[in-house]
């Protein structure tokens, strides 16, 4: 395929159409009408006479009056993995809720309905899997997170969280044991969904899908730093001053209430770089807040840092990555273009006291706003959760990166200037990380606020 667009006409309600905007964003495709298409898609609906068409299965009745959707083999495979080819070197899985098995796909000729579809088309494609309903179990299960109680307990003390010792928070959430690795290929299974729809569409249209999203470049790198205390204010303008002699821009995100700003400092990090708002008081109750005084807040926060950087903020990212439908409302509300607080995947988040994720890496639009995950595990997870060395965290985002560029993704990675790593007797490892970015041809480096507006 070209650099022209495959064009799709999905058949489908407005709400699955948003969906399937939204799994195939980093690809080049365009959507039209079924007089313009190269292939339909069907979710839901008795499917088009078409040529070139691929049916999603579901449980509703016109679905089930074309395939059959259960089988004793179907029964043999539920609970295991569906693994998909990502990339070169690549392979995905999703375990999903349901899967759908056929024998020979299509009913009897005796079935009006099937025959049709037999008749129409040559290139019929059938998929195992609901990829939107699995798309909504993922956005659903992220963003309404079942918190632990240790959480609730905490965040719901007088007292802001941070007020209890760092040993003994990090004690909390240390894990006793490390993953066997930090590999994507059972992490990723928003990316699996995306990957069975893209394979369905190539081997329907006998196109290869091209990605749209990086400017040429094979993936997108973002270098962003939560700055939680004075102390890390401090260590930050050093942190800046090594990326300015890569060349490399850097989004910094600060609380506008926790600590004595220094307008100098934070101006100094707008100029060839990004300020992004961090709540206001980084007290961890963010999400206790609702309706009217959340907004309010987070504008609080955003309208603060403006008056310092003489710019627009149009990014934000919660404290203790904190994140809900609720909260991602409110920053549309509240004029945020994006926000950057979910994880792809953690080993240990501190509201659920478990692995935790949304498990994409590239952005996505939720409420209207560009969601930006956090694709690399952040420091605080590889040094004080998993108890990884500095040397050991940089060797495991290496490879990491190394992963995500082979699916064409986005390496986002968020370091603390209040963590190991950003102390000066690891200066030599940061400048280690830095130069591998600054060298690679391949790497479009993007600051999140660009990246919003490329994904939008």
């Amino acid at each position: 395929m070209s650099g022209d667009s495959l064009r799709i006409a999905f058949q489908g309600s407005a709400s699955d159409v948003e969906v399937m905007h939204e799994l195939l964003s980093p690809w080049n495709v365009s959507f039209t009408n079924l007089d313009e298409a190269d292939l339909a898609i069907v979710y839901k609906e008795k499917p088009l006479k078409m040529e070139k068409t691929i049916i999603i299965p579901s449980d509703c009745s016109d679905f089930n009056t074309c395939v059959k959707n259960t089988n004793s083999e179907c029964k043999k495979r539920l609970g295991k993995p569906v693994s998909v080819v990502a990339g070169s070197k690549t392979i995905l899985s999703i375990t999903p809720q349901t899967l759908y098995c056929y024998e020979g796909s299509i009913r009897s000729k005796s079935d009006a309905a099937a025959s049709a579809v037999a008749e129409a088309s040559e290139s019929l494609v059938f998929l195992t899997l609901d990829v939107i309903n699995e798309y909504w179990k993922i956005l659903r299960e992220t963003l309404s997170p079942k918190p632990s109680k240790l959480y609730r307990l905490i965040t719901n003390l007088p007292i802001a969280y941070n007020l209890a010792p760092k040993h003994l928070r990090d004690w909390f959430m240390r894990e006793q044991s490390r993953p066997d690795d930090f590999l994507f290929c059972d992490k990723l299974s928003l990316d699996a969904l995306r990957f069975v729809l893209v394979r369905a569409i190539e081997k329907s249209s006998s196109k290869k899908l091209h990605g749209k999203m990086w400017n040429g470049k094979k993936h997108v790198f973002m270098l962003t730093h939560d700055v939680d205390t004075r102390e890390g204010l401090g260590r930050a303008k050093k942190l800046k001053k090594t990326e300015d002699r890569y060349d490399l821009p850097s989004a910094w995100y600060i609380p506008s209430k926790k600590y004595r700003l220094e307008p100098e400092a934070i101006r100094e990090f707008a100029d060839h770089g990004e300020v992004g708002a961090h709540d206001t008081k980084h007290d961890g109750k963010l999400g206790q807040i609702s309706g009217d005084k959340l907004i309010e807040r987070l504008l609080e926060a955003r309208k603060m840092l403006e008056g310092i950087i003489r710019k627009q903020v149009k990014g934000f990212r919660a404290p203790l990555l904190q994140h809900s439908f609720k909260i991602i409302h409110a920053l549309r509300n509240a004029g945020y273009a994006y926000d950057t607080s979910i994880p792809t995947w953690e080993p240990k988040h501190p509201e659920t006291m478990k692995a935790h994720g949304i498990a994409t890496v590239y952005p996505m639009t939720i409420e209207g706003i560009t969601e930006i995950p956090i694709t690399l595990p952040q420091d605080h997870q590889l040094l004080n959760v998993l108890g990884l060395s500095p040397e050991e965290a940089l060797k495991e985002w290496m490879t990491m990166m190394d992963f995500i560029k082979n699916i064409g993704g986005m390496s986002t990675i968020l370091i603390h200037p209040d963590h190991k790593l950003a102390f000066p007797e690891n200066s030599m490892m940061y400048d280690e990380l830095l130069n591998m970015i600054a060298s690679d041809s391949d790497v479009l480096v993007s600051l999140p606020m660009d990246m919003g507006d490329l994904a939008r």
